[in-house]
């Protein structure tokens, strides 16, 4: 898909995701507030493990006991009827990609989990998209939920195939779900796959992390995006072999410029060719940390200038890049305290304007 022909975004400004409250109308509140043109669901990790960065995509195997629980996150292979779980687990995945709607929903989030989506959507039918251009989802990634999670010897579930197919189709699922829920609304929607654990990728601590698994998973769950209409993006907060990305079916992708701009400026190439095929590039640019407090929109903005400066020197073109660039926190912020949080998400929405007056 050649998104240059539909979609150019000029620096709009949307989030990662996370964000602090534990009140998910203020949530909401801050995220109009910041980002009228592409607004996103706000997951809320303070709320508990069922909202949590790993434990909020697992409700269909908590619900048929293959992993234990969304806080005791382990695969429960021990058990006696491990078989028939599993049996049952990739019946309801068949039937959720045959188009049966039940199944499919039984992917989505819990009803604790599910806050921050479901209230966006109910903001939506009760005041229209207004003035957004895009809306965006997403969804922790396939490489960081398989190292968080383990087998039934506290062992990282990533590194079992069969426990990393079952992770990496509910997540695909999900995707399907999410985005086919956003995507009823009539805009462009973008589902991103945060998978911060991607930078390990390379390191001597993770020699056995393959590059074609890891663009195999990614393009499965993006598929899943895809099928549904979404535009599918990927979040590493961190600096990573960014040609992981550009070489799978991720379309927009988002990384810290502000503190790892170096691991972006040594695949000028790569990034342009990604480019050319209508790939668009997420500057994380508002640092979030207490740095946001001395920044202000004028110094990110020659920041950002500069870096596109190098970028361009290496053989970026710039017309294409600049067309082809969306504006983000570098990370989320649901770690942070609510005023360092506002605050980025303040400067986001000042160094947005400069560029959507």
């Amino acid at each position: 898909m050649d998104m240059t022909e539909k979609w150019q975004p000029h620096f709009l400004a949307t989030g990662v995701g996370s964000l602090p409250y534990t009140d998910v109308k203020e949530a909401l509140k801050q995220i109009w507030k910041a980002l009228p043109l592409a607004p996103h669901w706000p997951q809320l990790p303070q709320l508990g493990a069922k909202s949590s960065f790993v434990g909020q995509y697992l409700r269909i195997l908590v619900e048929l006991g293959i992993i234990e629980g969304f806080e005791q996150t382990k695969f429960q292979e021990n058990l006696p009827d491990w078989a028939e779980r599993m049996a049952s687990f990739y019946e309801v995945y068949l039937q959720a990609e045959e188009g049966d709607e039940a199944a499919l929903e039984r992917f989505s989030f819990t009803l604790e989990g599910g806050v921050g989506l479901e209230e966006f959507c109910n903001e939506l039918n009760q005041q229209g998209t207004q003035n957004a251009l895009l809306l965006k989802g997403q969804l922790s990634g396939p490489t960081t939920l398989g190292m968080q999670i383990t087998d039934q010897n506290r062992r990282a579930c990533y590194y079992n195939e069969q426990l990393r197919d079952i992770l990496v189709k509910t997540l695909r699922t999900h995707a399907r779900w999410q985005t086919r829920k956003l995507a009823q609304y009539g805009l462009p929607v973008l589902v991103s796959i945060d998978d911060p654990s991607l930078y390990a990728y390379g390191s001597s601590t993770h020699l056995t992390l393959d590059r074609e698994t890891l663009i195999a998973n990614l393009n499965e769950i993006a598929e899943g995006i895809i099928a549904e209409g979404g535009i599918p993006g990927s979040h590493v907060c961190a600096g990573a072999d960014w040609t992981i990305l550009f070489d799978s079916k991720i379309q927009v992708v988002n990384f810290d410029a502000y503190e790892y701009m170096t691991s972006m400026m040594t695949l000028a190439q790569p990034l342009d060719e990604f480019l050319a095929r209508g790939g668009i590039l997420s500057w994380g640019i508002i640092p979030t940390s207490a740095k946001a407090w001395h920044e202000t929109s004028t110094s990110l903005k020659e920041r950002l200038e500069e870096n596109i400066a190098q970028l361009v020197k290496r053989g970026v073109n710039e017309e294409r890049l600049r067309a082809q660039s969306i504006l983000t926190p570098s990370c989320g912020t649901g770690t942070l305290d609510v005023a360092l949080s506002e605050r980025i998400y303040e400067l986001l929405f000042e160094l947005s304007s400069i560029y959507h007056p």
